[in-house]
């Protein structure tokens, strides 16, 4: 019997808006393949909006470039109104209620604080997803596992949603936890509740938000599932313009800083420390057996330019009452634009995001075809 395929995870991290560019990369693979040919991957782990684009597509793993093409269709078409309420009466009646719920008596429920309604996500997520397709794709076998990350802010700890074959395990880890579950749409907006931005998500007794806020260890999904391979999609902004550092930082430049930090840093230690335990393996083969290790094979791809050229640009296509609100709490463009470029749910902006990871993707054409293609897919 020939050597079994290794299991490829895709891993999507998080970043609002940017997430587009995970669809343009998407989009370049989807077409080294036949039309109906079934996934390269069997494994699919997302955060924030990374775990949006994961379930979509992980509902059509039996044909790869057909859920690509449903994943750039919605994307396309998205305008902020589809994300969060942007009418001058949705944003101040949303934000009216949450002042009058802050001046309840404490035996009251309050609900969770978000500057931004996301109302209409969960009805654009509810209209576009068919969840029932999971469990489908994983009883024919071309789905190994899906999990949604988000933290608890309960306990503190990232929590891992998966849903997948029953020889998965549920996981206990210093911060950590995987529990099994069906994947509905309160874990894709419980995982993308960017904080202070969008409200936390209820889920059982326990009330979720972004989950990139706890994740000490990113890859741990994937390898908990079986992967054998990881191909991460990343979404860090790169820095290409030279700060005032003689300028006190203001609102915008303290929150995109935080939000960066929050989105990449944990996963630039967990490839560090997945390189050091690959390097150890090579250099003791018999640590393999005795200590039950494998050999993990990543492949990190990333933004070649900056999200905040392209935010600042597309800044004045964001509805006039989000800018009016990012205005009166201190957020400006002319200041620093990474916070903007999270909420920038507009066309030409997406669309130019789905070009970078188009064109990036074609750039690294070889070396990517050479990680899927060597594996069997």
């Amino acid at each position: 019997m020939g050597k079994e395929k290794p299991r490829i995870s895709l891993l999507l991290t998080g970043g609002g808006a940017r997430a587009a560019y995970q669809v343009g990369v998407l989009k370049a693979i989807s077409e080294w393949y036949p039309r109906v040919h079934h996934s390269p991957f069997s494994i699919y782990c997302g955060t924030s909006a990374g775990a949006i684009n994961a379930t979509s597509i992980a509902c059509y793993a039996s044909c790869f470039r057909l859920g690509v093409k449903k994943l750039e269709w919605i994307w396309s078409r998205l305008h902020s109104r589809r994300i969060f309420a942007t009418t001058p009466r949705g944003m101040s009646g949303y934000l009216i209620s949450q002042w009058f719920a802050r001046l309840q008596a404490h035996h009251h429920d309050r609900p969770p604080f978000g500057l931004l309604n996301n109302r209409p996500l969960r009805q654009l997520l509810n209209q576009v997803n068919n969840y029932s397709r999971l469990e489908k794709q994983i009883a024919a076998g071309n789905l190994h596992g899906i999990s949604i990350t988000a933290s608890s802010y309960k306990s503190g700890h990232s929590v891992s949603f998966f849903q997948g074959q029953s020889d998965i395990n549920e996981w206990d880890r210093a911060k950590s936890k995987g529990r099994r579950s069906l994947i509905t749409t309160d874990h894709l907006l419980a995982s993308s509740a960017i904080p202070l931005v969008f409200p936390a998500t209820r889920i059982g007794q326990a009330y979720y938000g972004d989950g990139s806020i706890h994740q000490l260890a990113p890859l741990r999904p994937s390898l908990k599932m079986g992967a054998d391979k990881i191909l991460i999609i990343d979404l860090i902004n790169q820095k290409l313009d030279s700060p005032d550092h003689t300028r006190a930082p203001g609102l915008a430049a303290l929150g995109g800083h935080l939000m960066d930090t929050i989105f990449s840093d944990t996963l630039t230690a967990d490839l560090e420390n997945l390189s050091r335990i690959n390097a150890l393996i090579d250099s003791m083969p018999s640590i393999q057996e005795k200590q039950k290790l494998r050999k993990i094979e990543p492949f990190h791809l990333s933004p070649s330019r900056s999200f905040e050229h392209l935010a600042r640009k597309y800044y004045c296509h964001l509805p006039p009452m989000t800018r009016g609100l990012m205005q009166l709490i201190g957020i400006s463009p002319k200041d620093d634009a990474a916070i903007t470029s999270y909420i920038l749910f507009e066309p030409a902006y997406i669309h130019a995001l789905i070009k970078m990871g188009y064109e990036d993707t074609q750039e690294k054409e070889a070396l990517l075809r050479s990680f899927l293609i060597k594996s069997g897919n």
